[in-house]
């Protein structure tokens, strides 16, 4: 197990400014586009590649679903984790938690998953459910209670979903799978644990139809901008992503973070924490950025920008890592041009400066997470109380 500083990427289609198209030399409807970009990240000892999703375009230029891209990326690639996103509001927790086994097994050990709760109108109108959030940036400009309670319900069913998903990944013990030809028995069903879960927004009794994945336990990510969110990724995650200067300081996060984990009695393994930042690297970042702000107006992301040439972008990393961070998700504005650069012209410095790829058996040794026992026959890697962050909200809402 490891304690070095991550690396991450995070790709979004054509990019995360909604310009890219315009600029940009990507393809995110050509699969091959997708395997010279994660094979360029895996070659160069990125950690992580996050793929986004939802089920409705959101204004971004259009792509695959992330988990049918990452079990098709797996056997392009050897060593980087591969991590689709998992809308709470919107999928079947049953079917998240085996899409993600599969993908554990296909890359051999190397899958993740990241939670979103979902808040989007055109989100709910794709699967026909009743949009209660409305347009959610206009709703995070509301007062921090007015914009807590609007968010309760859903990051409720989130917890519900995150908690099944985790039961049903445990649900086989390790050497259930006993393959004996003398007795034509190929498990053993006393290795087999039905979650018999009830709750507001899901039941699931039986075990899972995927065996328990390699890694046990693939890491979940959360991404978290504020007091709910910060008590939902400690409940729920292994990995939190914050966006230091879009919702306060570094310092100011990172308190948070320790007060939601306090609320929900977090015990064992602490969150691993990692920024958020979109990223322009070029000597004449001003010019790029103009351009493609002409393309398509401003960036419409929740998280900060750090544009300037290769050093500069090195040296705000390197601040992070020295801070204590444990990691950084990197979100190139243009896709193709964007990543090249940070791997090609910052990734050395960082490598100079001691940031090196970490080494493990798989995806959760290499994050330098805890080995995860199975929770039916022994202590998981950590535990936290699920019903406080309902009764958090609940407060918020009264």
């Amino acid at each position: 197990m490891t304690s070095k500083f991550s690396i991450g990427l995070a790709a979004k289609g054509a990019g995360w400014h909604a310009g890219a198209d315009a600029v940009g030399g990507f393809a995110p409807q050509d699969p091959a586009a997708w395997a010279k970009l994660a094979q360029r990240a895996d070659e160069a000892g990125i950690d992580v590649l996050t793929i986004e999703d939802s089920l409705a375009p959101l204004g971004t230029s259009a792509s695959f679903d992330s988990f049918i891209l990452t079990n098709w990326l797996a056997p392009q690639t050897t060593r980087i984790g591969l991590v689709p996103a998992a809308t709470t509001s919107l999928l079947e927790p049953f079917h998240t938690a085996t899409a993600v086994a599969t993908l554990d097994y296909t890359s051999e050990g190397r899958a993740a998953v990241r939670l979103r709760t979902g808040g989007f109108a055109d989100e709910s109108a794709a699967v026909g459910r009743e949009d209660t959030l409305g347009n959610i940036r206009e709703a995070r400009a509301l007062p921090p209670q007015e914009f807590e309670r609007l968010i309760a319900d859903r990051f409720n069913e989130g917890v519900e979903f995150a908690e099944v998903v985790r039961l049903l990944w445990d649900s086989w013990e390790d050497d259930a799978e006993i393959r004996d030809l003398a007795t034509s028995r190929f498990i053993d069903r006393e290795r087999i644990h039905n979650p018999e879960f009830t709750g507001e927004h899901f039941s699931v009794f039986g075990a899972s139809i995927t065996p328990r994945p390699p890694q046990g336990q693939p890491p979940v990510f959360s991404l978290a901008h504020t007091h709910t969110p910060y008590r939902f990724a400690a409940v729920t995650a292994d990995v939190v992503l914050i966006t230091p200067e879009t919702e306060g300081t570094l310092e100011e996060i990172l308190a948070s973070l320790a007060e939601g984990a306090s609320a929900v009695d977090r015990q064992g393994s602490p969150l691993k924490v990692w920024v958020d930042y979109n990223i322009l690297i070029a000597d004449d970042a001003a010019a790029r950025l103009a351009e493609l702000e002409a393309a398509a107006g401003e960036l419409a992301s929740d998280a900060a920008l750090i544009t300037g040439t290769a050093d500069e972008v090195a040296a705000r990393i390197l601040e992070l890592r020295d801070a204590g961070i444990d990691g950084i998700r990197v979100r190139p504005l243009v896709t193709d041009r964007d990543t090249e650069a940070f791997i090609s012209e910052v990734l050395p410095k960082l490598r100079d400066a001691g940031v090196e790829p970490a080494e493990g058996a798989n995806l959760r040794e290499r994050l330098g997470l805890a080995p995860a026992a199975n929770r039916f026959v022994a202590t998981p890697p950590f535990t936290a109380n699920a019903a406080a962050v309902t009764a958090s909200t609940q407060e918020v809402s009264a």
